[in-house]
Parts: C-alpha cells; sequence; structure tokens
C-alpha cells in the first residue's frame, strides 16, 4: 500500500471515529462545542497540501477561503477587474487610436471568452486564482487557421509550466483529466499570467508565504467562535469535593454530561451538578488578550498582502471623506494597474498577430475610466476644463457620460487661446471676409493677401486683450461710451499705435479721435451685447475695430503728407 493510499484510509478511519464521537455528544459542529478537537481537519488539511502555522492552523488555498478578509480581498479584486470593459483598439497611422467593435476578440474578450461563460465570470476566475495562486491559466481554442475561437480556464492547482525533452516550455495539466492521467499544451496555447516570479514563468504563491499571518487570522476566529459557542464564558474545572475519590470512568461520564449540557445550542441553560462536584470557571477573558484589536490589526495585514485598501474589507477606521476619492484612485492605480498589465501584455503576446500586415495594428486594454471618477461636481469641474482648453469636445464628454452625441458641431475643439474653433486659426476666410460696418465701412470684397496677413498680426497679438476688455464690460450694469471708453482706451492706443507704426507716420496720427470713434461705434450697440455668444462677440467686435483704426490712421498718415506735398507758389511784386 502507497502513502497517499495509507493516509487516506488513516484520514477516513479517524474521520469515521469522530462523527461518531461527535454524534454520541449530541453536536456536529466542532464551533459548537469547543470540548471537541480540531485534529481531524487539521489532519486533513495537512495530508492534502496545507501547511501547519505557529498558531496551530494548517493554512492552504481553500483553507485560506474561509478566512472572511482572505474571501473578501479575492472577491473584491475579481470583481473590480471583471467589471472593467475590456476593448479591442486599432492604432491609426499617424497618432491615436480608435475602438474598433467588429474584431473578432472584441466579442471572445468582452462578451463569451467560450459557449460556456461570460465575460465577467472569465475574468473574476482568471483574476481570484492569480490572486490567490500566483498564476491564472486559461487554454485557447483556435481554429483551422490559427485564430483564436474560445478561452477556457484552467484550474491553477492542476496546471503548471514545465519543460519538454527539447527544452521548451509547455503546460501540464490534470484538469478535466481522469484520475492519473494528464495532457500537455503547447505554450503558444495557454494564457498563463503569474505574479511575482523568481524565474518569471511560475508566480510565487502568496498564500504559502503569508500563511502565519492568516493562520493567526483563523485562529482568531476559532477563537472568537469558541468563546460564544461556550456561552461566552472560559473554559473551567469540573471538581469533587465529596469524601470518595472518582474513578475514571466517573471523571469521564461527568466531563461528558457538562459538555452536553452545557456546550453549543444548550449554552446558557439551568446547570445541574450531582452532589459532591462543583464548577470552577478558568482562563482569560476576550479583553485581556486583546482580541478584538488582534482581529483588526489581521485585518488590515491581510489587506496589506493583497494591497486592498482596509476600507474595502470592512475596516473603515481611517477613512474619511478627504481621502476617499484618493484611496479609491490609488486602489486602480496601485492595486488593479499590476494586475491589468500583465493581463494586456498577455492577452498581446498570445491572441494578437506578431507578424504579418496586422502586427502592431491593434491592442486590447481594459477600460478604468469609470473608476477614475470622482464625485459630481469634481467630475463636471474636470470636463469643463477639458472643453475650455481644447482637448474634450462637447461630443468627448457626451460619451464619457454615456449619452448620445449631438451631432458634428459636438465635434469641435475649443483653441486655448480665444475659445473658439481650432480649426478657424487656420482658416481666415470666416472671420476676415466679412462685411465691415462702422464709421469707416469697406466694400464687401474679398481682402488681399496683405490685407489679411496685416490682420493676423493685429489678431495674435490683441486678441487676448481685447477678449478680457470685453469680458469686463459685459459684468457692468452700465455700458454707456464713458464706460466703454475707459475699458477699451488702453488696449486700442496699442492698436491705434501699432497701425500708425506700420504705415511710418506716428506724428500725423490722430490716435485719440480714431478710438472716440471706434468707442462711439461700440456705445450704440452695447444693450445688445450678451455673454450668450460672448467669444464670437468679441472677434466681431476685435475685426470692426481694427480696421477701423487702422484705416483711419492710414487715412490721417496719407493727407498729412498730401499736405506736405503741395508746393505754394511765391508771389510777382508789381
Amino acid at each position: 500500500m502507497g502513502l497517499k493510499s495509507a493516509i487516506q484510509k488513516f484520514a477516513s478511519e479517524m474521520r469515521t471515529s469522530e462523527i461518531t464521537k461527535l454524534e454520541l455528544r449530541g453536536s456536529g459542529d466542532p464551533l459548537n462545542n469547543p470540548a471537541i478537537p480540531l485534529s481531524t481537519a487539521g489532519f486533513l488539511s495537512w495530508a492534502f497540501s496545507g501547511e501547519p502555522t505557529a498558531a496551530g492552523e494548517q493554512i492552504n488555498v481553500h483553507t485560506s477561503l474561509q478566512q472572511m478578509t482572505v474571501y473578501a480581498c479575492i472577491k473584491v479584486l475579481s470583481e473590480s477587474v471583471a467589471s472593467l470593459p475590456v476593448k479591442v483598439y486599432e492604432v491609426l497611422d499617424g497618432k491615436g487610436k480608435k475602438e474598433t467593435t467588429n474584431h473578432t476578440l472584441a466579442e471572445l474578450l468582452g462578451v463569451a471568452p467560450n459557449d460556456e461563460m461570460t465575460a465577467f465570470s472569465f475574468w473574476e476566475a482568471m483574476v481570484g486564482a492569480l490572486a490567490l495562486t500566483g498564476n491564472c491559466y486559461a487554454e485557447i481554442q483556435r481554429d483551422a487557421v490559427g485564430r483564436p475561437v474560445a478561452l477556457w480556464p484552467l484550474n491553477p492547482l492542476l496546471t503548471e509550466p514545465k519543460r519538454d525533452s527539447a527544452g521548451n516550455l509547455v503546460y501540464e495539466t490534470t484538469d478535466g483529466m481522469q484520475q492519473g492521467k494528464f495532457r500537455v499544451i503547447a505554450s503558444e496555447n495557454v494564457l498563463h499570467v503569474p505574479l511575482f516570479s523568481f524565474d518569471g514563468l511560475k508566480g510565487i504563491n502568496p498564500i504559502h508565504l503569508a500563511r502565519q499571518g492568516i493562520g493567526l487570522a483563523r485562529a482568531a476566529e476559532k477563537f472568537g467562535g469558541r468563546w460564544f459557542g461556550n456561552g461566552a464564558r472560559p473554559g473551567g474545572l469540573l471538581s469533587n469535593t465529596g469524601g470518595s475519590v472518582p474513578t475514571p470512568a466517573q471523571m469521564t461520564s461527568m466531563r461528558e454530561s457538562w459538555e452536553r449540557s452545557q456546550g453549543g445550542e444548550n449554552q446558557g441553560t439551568v446547570a445541574v451538578l450531582p452532589g459532591g462536584w462543583t464548577y470552577t470557571p478558568m482562563g482569560i477573558n476576550p479583553d485581556d488578550s486583546q482580541f478584538l484589536e488582534t482581529r483588526q490589526f489581521q485585518r488590515t495585514e491581510i489587506a496589506a498582502l493583497f494591497r486592498v485598501p482596509p476600507h474595502m474589507v470592512g475596516d473603515n477606521s481611517k477613512l474619511s471623506n478627504s481621502n476617499a476619492e484618493q484611496s479609491a484612485l490609488m486602489f486602480v492605480t496601485d492595486t488593479l494597474r499590476p494586475y491589468l498589465s500583465r493581463l494586456e501584455a498577455e492577452i498581446a503576446r498570445k491572441l494578437l498577430p506578431r507578424q504579418g500586415r496586422n502586427s502592431g495594428r491593434y491592442l486590447v486594454q481594459f477600460d478604468v475610466t469609470e473608476r477614475l471618477r470622482g464625485d459630481f461636481s469634481t467630475t463636471m469641474t474636470g470636463y469643463a476644463t477639458g472643453k475650455q482648453w481644447g482637448f474634450l469636445s462637447t461630443n468627448d464628454v457626451r460619451e464619457s457620460l454615456g449619452q448620445n452625441p449631438i451631432g458634428p458641431e459636438g465635434d469641435i475643439y475649443w483653441s486655448p487661446v480665444n475659445m473658439q474653433n481650432s480649426a478657424r486659426l487656420l482658416d481666415t476666410e470666416s472671420t476676415l471676409d466679412q462685411t465691415i460696418g462702422g464709421p469707416t465701412p469697406l466694400p464687401d470684397a474679398v481682402p488681399t493677401t496683405d490685407e489679411r496677413s496685416m490682420l493676423e498680426r493685429y489678431s495674435s497679438a490683441y486678441i487676448t486683450i481685447y477678449r478680457d476688455a470685453f469680458g469686463r464690460l459685459l459684468k457692468r450694469d452700465k455700458r454707456d461710451l464713458s464706460t466703454i471708453t475707459a475699458i477699451f482706451t488702453p488696449v486700442l492706443t496699442s492698436i491705434a499705435e501699432a497701425a500708425a507704426g506700420y504705415a511710418n507716420g506716428s506724428d500725423a496720427a490722430n490716435s485719440s479721435k480714431n478710438i472716440e470713434s471706434v468707442c462711439r461705434s461700440m456705445a450704440k450697440r452695447a444693450e445688445t451685447y450678451t455673454e450668450a455668444n460672448i467669444d464670437a462677440l468679441a472677434q466681431h467686435e476685435f475685426i470692426k475695430a481694427v480696421r477701423s483704426i487702422h484705416i483711419l490712421t492710414h487715412r490721417d498718415i496719407a493727407g498729412a503728407k498730401a499736405e506736405a506735398s503741395v508746393t505754394i507758389p511765391e508771389t510777382v511784386n508789381e
């Protein structure tokens, strides 16, 4: 008989014997009867890959999940990753990428990896196995031309990487096989994601490394179960005060009688002791043993093992409104991102083509946008900032909010300089070809190249200052000539000086008169100004002011030059 068979037979005999004792004692749950030793469960755990700890607990993958904090951490990690959308992107020839939904991997990774599982269940199983055992495996089923058509998760406890006789990496698994048989899968047909590893092939089991801490947490849980299972009383001493010394059979009978009447569900009932027997409580209470402090410390320690924020597994002692959002952000960047990076890299290596014309054309990413959102006010402020500074459009914002686009006008990006369509900075026809009114109107003709170039010079130098002055005017209740003159004179003076410089005749220009003319023209229209379209309005008024001052300045200088060129004939004396 082999060693394994002998162990199984011995364990079966022990379990049968222990069950008989439990039935005789009237309780089938060791936690409900503190006098029942837990050696059977401990032996079975040790015999089937469990390891003893200093706390007396045998810890393996299965027993560790019975510890509530371990299970909570695995649940948080697996469900958090499984809830993220998996998207396939096509890399554009230039810069950037765009999501593609007609790729076969979009269905395989985001909807149904196989005929029996949803994408959520698949990724939940994969990440749960990865966090718990340090490895996760999935067999890739391919069609006749080698394209992946299904992914089947493999039990990480029954699968491991090995080298064949030629030194090639393969995967040996007994998952789904009859007892004593195994199969070998080629490396290119297995998705394998390891955690920290010395050789880069097989991740180290975190449960094995942290078994002492997990064992202490399980021991504390069992201590609490025993404590309350015994009526919140410590163990005690049954003693005989009679004159005669009881026989071993009498002592055993008395102990079992006490356990049946006071243990488990019978706790708290009236106890009756025969004459000569007394009960003396013994032991220390949970306060003296720092029971609650131990349990809280172990919860935090196990959460640190999986890098899960303590408040996600029930410890809210250090959570506040000021750090909740930052904690959620750190969970994504410090906890989820390492898992996601491992998964994305293995998907790219095994499922995306590495040769041919499609090599590097596609990439797969988990979308964490939803996880990075803050509260409503912060989110709206971020969207407003993005739209104002030109890196988000209206349709970008609506798409992030799960709403439909509003049309082509929603794809317009504002310029960070003057909050208008960036394309208009390159296409001057839309702004420079307008009919300009005011004191010196121009004909409805397309501006010349020189005129357009001149207007662009004014715009690059003064549009921001003019836009600021226009914004201050719209905030005033009084918009008369004196108010407009006070606000706009500085910027209009600069424009007039620039116009005189371009005409090479600053001394001849009547700047104050020209500025007054522009301000009077604005005062006539000031009451119709609204903040609804302030950017377009400011742009339109700026062009009017620039053209008026520029043309008036050139006329003043031209007139002065003409007068200077007139020669007065000398008078002939008779």
